[in-house]
């Protein structure tokens, strides 16, 4: 009975579907028939105010992403028909769009631009990470075809959030419970995902998890800088990195670096170039690179270091005041000149304002 009650619900939902533009195959990715903007007006009027039909919808797609063999049919874009012909289909694009524009987004994705369902897809989704603790490409190989990684995929710019604080929660929640290369992966795209509401909120929950878990730096540091954050909070963030400066591997040391020189104030200047120049060991990082790679890299560390660094300087004139302030003070008060001041000047001398000075 239970079985057949399933069936019942799953043809229901299958032809409500249908009869909104969108095909369902087994085992072949789903056929749009219309565009998405229409797909999502209908689909949205068929379950304005009924929560039965809501409910068996938002467990139809629970279903459908149930098996993680076909997953990917519904996560990856649909195929688009281009007429009344079965064979004028053209084959999925990646990214989203709308119909006609060479583009089509996925079942998850179309879904989830339909108001009633949209917080019962994201729980669903977000609910499926612990799945894949220990599958294939969860140690160190995720790749953008993991189906954690698409699950990601789907959440990020979308048009619309009905419910941010809820998305962010769930959020939060499914970082503190997958292990760190699926950390990293949500860290990461959080900006694209979160409203600037919560901005805030998430600032200062990945302050406190890099504190707590110092092999998330990067990822943290990079979102940090796309997400708004408190003077404090940025304060903090700071101690944080220049403390990590001496032990961090050499590859780490470029994002950290640009991190410490963008996020500072005009008052912090000085203190942090100091503290940068104290903790940095670019000797250190020059030999490890060169060790490793027999010919000058580009991508290097220390290259990539150097290349950061005078990006920075070039773009804040504030940090270029404040590094040549540290170069010409007594080297008693600030300590003998390094490779990073000889950079430095060199940097400075290029730039037409301050040729003379240096």
């Amino acid at each position: 009975f239970v079985f057949i009650k399933f069936m019942e619900s799953s043809l229901r939902c299958q032809k409500l579907i249908r009869g909104c533009g969108l095909e369902l195959s087994e085992g072949r990715p789903p056929t749009l028939h219309t565009s998405t903007a229409l797909f999502r007006y209908k689909l949205g009027e068929a379950l304005r105010g009924d929560l039965e039909v809501i409910e068996l919808l938002g467990d139809f797609v629970e279903e459908l992403l149930s098996d993680h063999e076909s997953i990917s049919l519904y996560l990856d874009p649909v195929v688009l028909s281009t007429g009344d012909n079965d064979n004028d289909i053209s084959p999925p694009s990646h990214g989203p769009g709308q119909l006609g524009s060479g583009q089509s987004e996925s079942l998850v994705r179309l879904m989830l631009g339909v108001d009633a369902l949209q917080p019962r897809i994201i729980t669903i989704l977000l609910d499926k990470y612990p799945e894949f603790i220990g599958s294939e490409g969860t140690q160190g190989s995720a790749g953008a075809t993991q189906p954690f990684v698409k699950i990601l995929r789907q959440l990020r710019w979308l048009d619309y959030i009905i419910d941010s604080s809820k998305l962010t929660e769930k959020l939060v929640e499914t970082i503190g419970c997958v292990p760190p290369e699926m950390q990293s992966e949500i860290i990461s795209a959080l900006p694209d995902i979160i409203s600037d509401s919560d901005s805030t909120e998430v600032s200062n929950m990945l302050a406190g998890l890099m504190s707590d878990t110092p092999e998330l730096m990067l990822p943290i540091l990079e979102a940090l800088g796309s997400l708004e954050c408190s003077a404090n909070l940025l304060e903090r963030a700071r101690n944080s990195v220049v403390t990590h400066l001496i032990s961090a591997e050499p590859a780490d040391l470029p994002v950290m670096v640009r991190f410490l020189l963008q996020s500072v104030s005009p008052e912090a200047a000085v203190p942090t170039i100091l503290r940068i120049r104290g903790r940095l060991d670019m000797g250190a990082v020059v030999l490890t690179s060169r060790q490793r790679s027999r010919q000058t890299d580009l991508s290097a560390p220390d290259v990539l270091i150097f290349d950061m660094i005078a990006t920075c300087l070039r773009s804040h004139k504030h940090l270029r005041d404040a590094w040549l302030r540290v170069i010409t003070n007594d080297t008693a008060a600030v300590g003998p000149h390094t490779t990073l001041d000889i950079v430095v000047l060199l940097v400075l001398h290029q730039i037409t304002t301050h040729t003379k000075r240096v």
